[in-house]
Formats: structure tokens, C-alpha cells, sequence
């Protein structure tokens, strides 16, 4: 009755293997998983302080009433960097929502592999929306002094100095800080956790939150179909007699 003995203890090897592994992708995805949050958590902060910047912007744009006697260089300079505030922080916002939403979609639903996928997407764009949203907060400064030259006659060399001085503060701690907390290229702690299958000649390291667990069959099936079984991950999956040792045999 049922089978042989030596056959059910290799298919609980073969399951208690399975298992070992996918504990072992899910530890790796956990991982991933909070570096996601941590960039969805920056996109969100900078989306936030866009909807703010774009919010004094407007106001700035539509409540301003020019003089007549203006001159109409200063008053175009003026609605040209309001505007050009109000543009980029509302590009910041709408670009950092869509990544949010977008990467989450992605990382939850894609297929297998996607989450790495989203991670690396938002940390590629993150330079360029931090570039704009510092843009359209150094426009809104600018707008604010030729407002100054606008509206507050003799005061406005005096308030025109505050917000330079303003800006140029907030340019210089921000420079320091991120001197501060830079962290070397070389030693940025990520989400990855890589091992390296000590038959690999090539030294490609194996990303542990890509293991694919399945059968010896369904590797050599792979194998056959795609020629090399998507890139050593199904061979380290599954180590059986006559196959190549990895570094979970």
C-alpha cells in the first residue's frame, strides 16, 4: 500500500526543500518590500510639499493685482516664474502620485520579479523629481521678490533681501546635510540579498528574492524551452542526483 518507502522520503525531501526556499524568497521579498516603502514614503513627502508650493503659486498668480504704473518687464518676469512654480510642482505632485500608485500596482501584481522591478524604477527617477521640485521651490522665491518690487514700494529692497536670504540659506544647509548624510556609492545598503553558486564560472551572484522553487522536471523543462532555465535561478531551486550542486545543496 502507497508507495515504496525510499520514494516518499525523497518526495518529503523534495517538499522540505521547496519549503526551505520559499521561506528563503519570502525573508529575500520582505526585504524589497522595505525599500519600496521607503521610496513610496519619499514620493509622498515631496508630493506633498508640491501640492503646498503649487497652492502659493495660484493664490500668487490669481489674487496679485499689478499697478498700472508697472513696469510690464517686471510684472512679466513675475507671472512667468509664478507660473513656471505652479507648473513644476504640480508636475512633481502628479509624477510622484502616478509612481506611488503605479509601483505599488506593480510590485503586488506584476509577475515574478516585479518588485525588484518597481524598486528600480522609483530610484532611477528620484534625482530628476527632487531636481524639479527644487526648481519650482527657487521660482516661487524669485516670484516672491519681484512681488515685493511690485507691490511694497520702498520696502521692497529689504523684503527682497529677506527672501534671498531665504533662499540661499535654504540652499547652503541643504548642500551641507546632504554632505552629511551622503552615503558612498560603494556602500548603499539595498533591499538585494545575493549569493554566489560556488559552480557559477561567470561569479553572477543570485538574487534570493527571484528563486523560483519547482521540480527537477520542470527545471530540465525549462531548460529545454528557454536554454538555461531563466538564469541558474530554477537550477538552484532544485538540486537532485545527477544534477549540478548549488549553494543551498
Amino acid at each position: 500500500f502507497g508507495k515504496p518507502p525510499l520514494r516518499r522520503c525523497r518526495g518529503m525531501l523534495q517538499a522540505d526543500k521547496q519549503v526551505l526556499l520559499a521561506g528563503v524568497k519570502r525573508n529575500a521579498l520582505e526585504l524589497r518590500q522595505k525599500e519600496l516603502d521607503f521610496n513610496v514614503e519619499r514620493f509622498t513627502n515631496l508630493a506633498t510639499q508640491a501640492s503646498v508650493i503649487a497652492g502659493f503659486s495660484f493664490e500668487s498668480l490669481v489674487e496679485l493685482e499689478v499697478p498700472e504704473d508697472t513696469h510690464w518687464l517686471l510684472s512679466s518676469t513675475y507671472f512667468v516664474f509664478g507660473s513656471a512654480a505652479m507648473a513644476m510642482s504640480l508636475y512633481c505632485l502628479v509624477v510622484s502620485s502616478f509612481a506611488c500608485v503605479f509601483g505599488h500596482r506593480l510590485a503586488l501584481q506584476g509577475p515574478h520579479g516585479s518588485l525588484e522591478k518597481a524598486v528600480t524604477i522609483m530610484v532611477s527617477h528620484r534625482l530628476h523629481i527632487f531636481a524639479v521640485a527644487g526648481a519650482s521651490l527657487l521660482c516661487l522665491v524669485l516670484a516672491a521678490v519681484l512681488m515685493a518690487w511690485i507691490k511694497m514700494g520702498p520696502a521692497a529692497g529689504v523684503v527682497s533681501a529677506i527672501f534671498l536670504a531665504f533662499g540661499g540659506a535654504v540652499s547652503y544647509r541643504m548642500h551641507l546635510l546632504l554632505g552629511l548624510f551622503q552615503i558612498p556609492e560603494s556602500q548603499v545598503v539595498t533591499g538585494a540579498v545575493q549569493v554566489n553558486s560556488p559552480n557559477n564560472e561567470s561569479g553572477a551572484a543570485i538574487d534570493l528574492s527571484r528563486l523560483n522553487p519547482g521540480s527537477a522536471a520542470h527545471a530540465h523543462a525549462r531548460a529545454v524551452r528557454g536554454g538555461g532555465g531563466g538564469g541558474g535561478y530554477q537550477r538552484l531551486a532544485d538540486v537532485e542526483r545527477g544534477s549540478s550542486c548549488s549553494a543551498f545543496s
